[in-house]
């Protein structure tokens, strides 16, 4: 992981911090390794965005020229992937290996923490998820499923639940799935907020699992809440 790594913030369609009062949280930043590309996923602008941090790459890195439409083509599919959820932050690997693309994504989503049962607002906490987050034992070859669960202590943001491992994935509005290896941490919100940050991280290459898995703990490790108090002091 480069030690200057980029910071930013992304919007997903909805913004689910709007209407925050003064103390409460209204943003979310992480770090993703300089490398990685970094866009907006509203529909609107999605395509653009896209298109303008492919090019400003391969300005970059002119090598990368012969590959530019391999890449803008696949940095699509991931952000179709990441609308699907309610996402106010994407970021991807996308590396071009033996002419093959590298790919891994990272979204961060936000959601209410709701019982489906009875409507009522849930607990946010690690506990909870841990309740409910089941892990399976690893198969006899090393690309069948498996999960652990975990309890993890993020720097910025205390204990969180985390499931990583290699899971099936189902591809919305569609009956496949595919095979991918897979971090999701879920971050409780501070001061009671009912709300969850997940960072899900995934890519398919299936081979360099625990490599990756450490990379994912890596950019997850750096994510922190923004309260407007803290833009004041960084103005």
């Amino acid at each position: 992981m480069q030690s200057d790594a980029s910071l930013s913030d992304g919007t997903g369609e909805e913004d689910p911090f709007a209407g925050a009062a003064a103390g409460d949280v209204i943003g979310i930043n992480i770090q993703v390794p300089s490398t990685w590309y970094e866009f907006d996923v509203h529909p609107a602008t999605v395509n653009r965005s896209i298109r303008e941090v492919v090019a400003q790459r391969v300005k970059e890195r002119p090598e990368l020229g012969q590959h530019q439409a391999d890449l803008i083509r696949t940095l699509k599919k991931v952000a179709r992937e990441a609308r699907n959820n309610k996402v106010v932050y994407c970021g991807s690997m996308c590396e071009i290996v033996d002419d093959e693309p590298m790919v891994a994504s990272l979204t961060v989503s936000v959601t209410a923490a709701v019982n489906e049962a009875t409507g009522e607002t849930a607990p946010t906490g690690p506990d909870t998820f841990m309740d409910i987050l089941s892990p399976i034992a690893p198969g006899r070859r090393p690309t069948d499923p498996w999960r652990r669960v975990s309890v993890v202590d993020l720097p910025e943001t205390g204990r969180a639940a985390r499931t990583e491992g290699v899971e099936d994935i189902e591809v919305p509005d569609d009956n496949r799935s595919y095979r991918a290896v897979m971090m999701q941490t879920f971050v409780p919100f501070p001061g009671g907020d009912p709300k969850v940050a997940v960072i899900s991280a995934s890519t398919p290459q299936l081979a360099l699992a625990e490599p990756m898995l450490q990379l994912f703990d890596l950019i997850t490790s750096t994510f922190r809440f923004v309260r407007r108090a803290d833009l004041d002091t960084e103005s």
